[in-house]
């Protein structure tokens, strides 16, 4: 059985469909004084060579297909780009290919909420159905703005849903049949006491500035962000209207490269339709930095973490006191970022305001290792020194199960760190395996699949995977005996049940 990765907010990975990343998640530390001196005082055009030497590194290993910017103390150091735009025609990522951002919309639906605050037209503390007078009153009349803006509202996220991505999401919605459909569920906690990251949240709030201006979402942030700023090669991206130098997304399997998983954009919509480049994304670093849109209550509002660290449109991490490079120099200040995903994009925009530092990672592929990219440029960054990126764990295992066996896959297996093995490897293998089934490799996905049942014995969901790799190869028998083990451990496992009850169907009228 497939599983659908979580969302996992500690790396920053808030996506429309969360992203593996199975090399260790811990944060970087902040370096020493001395060696941030050091770093400070090597040639900028140095850094960029170790940037570039990394990001090649890590295209290499197949997972960098995009583009790069980086800057440090408020000055452009790196920009670069790796891997293909369009692999049907041989067309290679330049620094100004068009990708889709994904959740990274997020900021920007948010500030275009907080303009429309700040014009009158709207109340942060104000119920939905001021708004949106049709919404179900009992949700609506508790869930307000702020609430929708920092994830706290309970409104249960539509990507939540069983087969959303590979059946709803193909489909195209009027905003406001879209809101009806798969935005008004009953609340799942009390709004404003929990923080769950959430997809329907921003999709209303889109919903809602069509509804206070009479105009529709691209148009109001056109207006009132990206033509003021001069962000010419960003907008909503619409997949049946003619884009010059747009990426085509990809998912990197073992072995191979495949078109992404098709979704209409009228789905992610506010919560994640957007595309741009480095450059515009660069742009709008610099405006957020000057407060060239929005100054006061209502910016510093935005960049307040609240529960979940998150603020509006923004993950946030503060520095704790006494951290940074205090004794030498100026503390290191907040962290301000936000990563995006869905098939075939991976995204992020990495801000550290008070160094002037800023990474921006687009990539057309959802295979992309954004996050440890991010970390390494970042110690490059911190220390000068140069920084060798090693396989993604996932990766790393599924390659050592085909080419060296499953005993040499378990030594490796045992020597990551343990939040991988525990949260991570079982899932994103048994992803890597399907990729292989969806290639129609079966010998190998039935050695993943056979190694993820070693690994995982007791889980129900190794042996239902299994079970589908026989069945697709043709191994009737076997994988009734993997179904039947599926179902011993998990006796309410609706798939391995279905799947025998086929299979029964099947012989019965053989």
């Amino acid at each position: 059985m497939r599983i659908l990765p979580k969302l996992q907010l500690s790396l920053a990975l808030l996506s429309l469909v969360a992203l593996p990343f199975v090399q260790d998640p811990t944060e970087v530390p902040p370096p020493a004084a001395t060696e941030a001196a050091t770093a400070a005082s090597i040639d900028p055009a140095v850094l960029a060579e170790r940037i570039d030497a990394l990001l090649a590194e890590h295209h290499a290993l197949d997972q960098f297909s995009g583009t790069a910017l980086v800057a440090e103390g408020g000055e452009v150091i790196y920009r670069g780009a790796f891997g293909e735009a369009n692999s049907d025609w041989g067309i290679p990522n330049a620094v100004d290919t068009k990708f889709r951002l994904a959740s990274v919309t997020k900021q920007f639906t948010a500030m275009l909420t907080l303009l429309l605050v700040e014009e009158g037209k709207l109340e942060l503390e104000a119920p939905i159905t001021r708004y949106l007078p049709d919404y179900p009153a009992a949700s609506g009349d508790k869930v307000t703005i702020r609430q929708l803006l920092n994830h706290t509202s309970g409104i249960p996220s539509y990507t939540n849903l069983p087969g959303f991505m590979r059946v709803e999401a193909k489909g195209r919605y009027t905003v406001d049949e879209f809101v009806v459909e798969f935005c008004s569920g009953e609340l799942e906690f009390e709004p404003g006491s929990a923080f769950n990251y959430n997809n329907s949240g921003y999709f209303l709030l889109g919903a809602i500035s069509e509804a206070v201006t009479g105009r529709t979402y691209r148009d109001n942030l056109r207006t009132r962000i990206f033509d003021p700023l001069g962000m010419a090669d960003t907008g909503f991206d619409d997949q049946y209207e003619v884009l010059p130098k747009r990426a085509t997304g990809y998912d990197d399997l073992l072995g191979g490269r495949r078109v992404a998983l098709w979704l209409d954009m009228s789905t992610p919509y506010a919560a994640g339709s957007l595309y741009s480049t480095v450059g515009d994304l660069w742009r709008w670093d610099r405006a957020l930095c000057e407060q060239r849109l929005l100054d006061g209550e209502l910016e510093a509002a935005m960049f307040t973490p609240g529960l979940g660290d998150y603020g509006f449109g923004w993950g946030i991490e503060l520095e704790e006191p006494g951290e940074g490079v205090a004794a030498a120099g100026p503390q290191r200040g907040p962290v301000i970022s936000h990563s995006g995903g869905m098939p075939g994009v991976s995204t992020e925009i990495w801000r550290m305001p008070d160094l002037g530092r800023t990474v921006i990672l687009l990539c057309n592929s959802s295979s992309s290792a954004v996050a440890a990219a991010r970390i390494g440029i970042n110690r490059i960054l911190d220390d000068g020194e140069p920084w060798t990126p090693t396989r993604r764990g996932d990766y790393a295992v599924a390659f050592k199960v085909l080419d060296e066996g499953p005993e040499a896959a378990l030594e490796l297996l045992a020597s990551l760190p343990q939040i991988v093995q525990d949260e991570y490897i079982e899932r994103d293998v048994n992803g890597l395996g399907y990729g292989l089934l969806d290639q129609r490799r079966f010998d190998e996905a039935i050695q993943v699949f056979e190694f993820l049942t070693t690994a995982y014995p007791e889980s129900a969901n190794t042996w239902d995977s299994l079970g589908e790799g026989h069945l697709r190869a043709g191994h009737r028998e076997l994988a009734i005996e993997c179904y039947r083990k599926a179902l011993e451990l998990d006796p309410a496992s609706e798939t391995a049940r279905d799947a025998l009850d086929k299979l029964a169907v099947l012989e019965a009228s053989e």
